[in-house]
This record gives C-alpha cells, structure tokens and sequence, in this order.
C-alpha cells in the first residue's frame, strides 16, 4: 500500500516539475527574442507583450526595468514602482537566470497568481520579463483516474500555507493547524512539519470519523513548495486489487497513452513556440502606436527593392510631415496626437498600400514607397486630395482639419539606395515647407 502511495507521489511530483521546467524554458527563450526587437516607443514594449500573452495564453505579462519602471499587456504603462525592483527578496539587477515569484493573491481574478521571471532588454532599457500564471492550474495537470474522486491534490509552502487555492477561502489555509486535532496512525503532525522545514518528502496515515487517508507529501523543487496528495485507504486498496488483476495490460495501455500524449505536448509546444516566435518578429518590425512598419522595417525593404530594380528603378519616395505637430500635441493634448498619428497612417494605407510599402520614420513622419512611381499625374492627384480632405475626428465628435505636407522624389542613378532616395525626397519637403505648407513638392 505504501510503495503504491510513493510510486503515485513520485509520478504527480514529475508532472509539476516538467511543467515548472516548460514554463522557465518558454519565459527564458521569449526574453532571449525580444531581446532583439527594435524598440523605439514604450507603445512597441507594450505591444511586445500583448502579442506574447495572447500567443502563450498568459494571464499577465509584465516588462519591469532595473529602476522599477512596469509594463504589462493590459493596462500598458503602469508607472514607476519601487517595491517591483524585488522579487523573492533579491534585486532584479542581481537575477542573471530564469526565475519563480512568490504567489500572490490577485483579488480582480479571485485567484492565486505567480510569476516566471527572465532577464531581458528591450530598447535601451534593461529589466525583467515577468509571465503569471494561476497556480490553481498545476493540479488540473494531475490525472485523478488512478486514484479517483476521493484523492485531494494541492501545493503548500513549508510552512504548510495552502497556496494553489483558487479562491480567497481556501487560499493560505494552514494544514497543520486544520490538522492540529487529528488522529495519527502513522507519523504526526510534528514530524510532518519537521519534514517541510527540513525539505524531507514522506507519508502520514490518520483517521477522520473513522475513515483512514494516506497523506504524501514531496517538495516541488521551486521556491519552498510542497506537493501534497491525500486519498482514502478504501480507494486506494481497490485500485491495487485492479492493479493485481489487470496488472500487465494496465501497464500496457499506460505506457501508449503516455507516448501519445508526450508526442502531443511536443508537438504543440513546437507550434506554440513557431508562433510566438513568428508574432514577436512581425511585432520588432511594426510601428506600436501606428501598427505600420516601423523606420529599421521599411528601411530595410526599401533598400532591398531598390537594390533588386537596379538604377532602372521605376520606385518613388514619398515623405510626408503633419503640419504643426507640436502645436496640436500642446493645444489638444498628446492622446488626440496620438490619434492624429493612426489616422495619417490608415488614410495613407487607403490611398498607397496596395501599391507600395508605408512605414513611420519617426515623430510626425512617415514615408510611402511606391514600387511603379511612372503616373505621376495618378500619383499627385492622390496627394493633393488626402492633402485637401485630411480631417480627424476630436472627442467632441467634430472633424478638425489637419494639414501635411509631402516631398516626392524618384529612383534612378542619383538614388539608387535608401538614404539618397529619402535625402532627395525629404529636400523636396522642405521646399514645401518652406513655400507655405500643406503642400506637395517634387
């Protein structure tokens, strides 16, 4: 019975310990690729992390630089917090591998949450990748059909506080005191909690209105935690007369299912890490606030179409600038420039993306490349109109007209990479600039 007990302790351990190792593995190789993510905004870091959530089914994400500076995928920019710069008592700066939090209990959720922390950077800032989980969610990894319903599976910490309960009744319920006036047959509650302080795994057997319960109990190997494991003798003698019985071909059938579902977990994880990898690389190459391609993208793209036509390149540049920028950001506020922005680039999506690529160099500016730039009739006909019926909606539900300005320059001899054909294009925007705004100038 004892050795039936320890063989069901040792597999249920396994599990928890697999997935503990599975989650520091995809947390440690997501902070190792977004560490290569050209970032230019906060807005690009929270994005990063809303695509990283939503790919590995994450409750929470959360960016947390050295000096306490918090980004998470649902509420963005969180502010500077002082108490985020400890975890587990140490420093971020100091944590140099993948790490396990403390749970805590998260009120808005009714859950039990903790976290798997890596180092990482993003941009310039140096900081933590932290992903939370509901602890609640280990003993759905456990099968109870070995043992049935009367098996009761749980984590505690070492002091024996229930921390993978799923709501605030049964969260940080002490077992040892529940268990203070119990019947022993076996061990006692002072030799068990000897056990938890001493890292020791063991069983207790007692009595509760005459029914005896197994009790195992195994540490999980992360922070102070303990897998516990109770299950009545009943139960238990009647699975090991099945297991007599139906012994070989038991073991039989198991040994398949066991196959079938590592082949499983493998091949979903390959998935799941095939898109998050794929997510974040599209993420590094969008513009955050815009969601069109960011200056290192089109760049990039510009400069490999240019060098693919040659010096016979039919392609033209456009470079565009909202007139007054500042003014609007000081007037309206910088949520209505942010809007002001989006806009720009939906309207420049309607009139120029089927024929070219669009991108955010910066700022107020942006950039169309059109791969056919020959109709130049066609193409300032498009300008001066987005030109003359640019207008964004405020929040008092009027349209307030915006005006830009836009240089044009083409692609030949004289502009045969991304930097001459931008020069040629922003030196003509100046020109229209210069000659009263709103304007388009070759």
């Amino acid at each position: 019975m004892l050795s039936q007990m320890e063989s069901l302790q040792d597999s249920s351990t396994e599990v928890i310990q697999n997935e503990m190792n599975y989650l520091k593995y995809i947390t440690a190789s997501t902070a190792q690729v977004i560490s290569h993510a050209k970032i230019q905004t906060d807005e690009d870091i929270i994005q990063i992390l809303k695509e990283y959530a939503e790919a590995s089914n994450i409750v929470w994400t959360y960016f947390i630089t050295l000096d306490g500076h918090v980004y998470t995928n649902y509420t963005g920019y969180a502010g500077q917090h002082e108490e985020a710069t400890i975890i587990n008592d140490i420093p971020i700066s100091q944590i140099t591998d993948t790490v396990f939090s403390r749970p805590y209990y998260a009120e808005n959720l009714d859950e039990v949450v903790w976290g798997v922390g890596a180092p990482t950077t993003l941009g310039e800032k140096q900081g933590i990748l932290l992903s939370a989980y509901n602890v609640s969610n280990f003993s759905l990894l456990l099968d109870n059909n070995l043992i049935g319903e009367s098996a009761e599976l749980g984590i505690v910490n070492s002091q024996g506080d229930v921390i993978s309960g799923r709501t605030s009744a049964d969260y940080m319920v002490n077992i040892f005191d529940a268990m203070k006036d119990t019947i022993f047959l076996k061990s006692s509650t002072k030799e068990m909690q000897a056990d938890f302080k001493n890292g020791k795994p063991g069983i207790s057997m007692y009595s509760v209105r005459g029914v005896k319960r197994y009790c195992s109990y195994m540490p999980v190997g992360e922070n102070d935690w303990y897998f516990i494991m109770t299950v009545r003798e009943s139960a238990l003698r009647r699975k090991l007369t099945n297991f007599e019985q139906y012994g070989f071909q038991l073991t039989v059938k198991l040994v398949i299912i066991m196959v079938c579902v590592f082949f499983i977990i493998i091949a979903n994880w390959l998935a799941d890490q095939k898109r998050t990898r794929k997510i974040l690389e599209d993420a590094a190459r969008m513009d955050g606030l815009t969601g069109i391609y960011n200056r290192k993208a089109i760049e990039e793209d510009i400069e490999g179409s240019l060098l693919s036509d040659g010096k016979n390149s039919p392609a033209a540049m456009l470079v565009i600038d909202i007139d007054d920028f500042k003014k609007i950001n000081d007037q309206k506020g910088h949520l209505f420039g942010d809007h002001v922005l989006q806009e720009c680039a939906n309207s420049l999506k309607e009139s120029f993306g089927s024929e070219g690529l669009i991108g955010r160099i910066g700022g107020d500016e942006f950039v169309v490349f059109l791969y056919d730039g020959t109709d130049m009739d066609k193409i300032e006909e498009r300008v001066n109109d987005l030109i003359r019926n640019f207008n964004v909606m405020t929040d008092e539900g009027e349209k307030q007209m915006v005006f830009i300005s836009v240089g044009i320059a083409h692609a030949g001899e004289e502009a045969d990479s991304f930097r001459k054909l931008y020069k040629k294009a922003d030196d003509a925007l100046y020109r229209a600039k210069q000659t009263g705004k709103a304007k388009l100038s070759e």
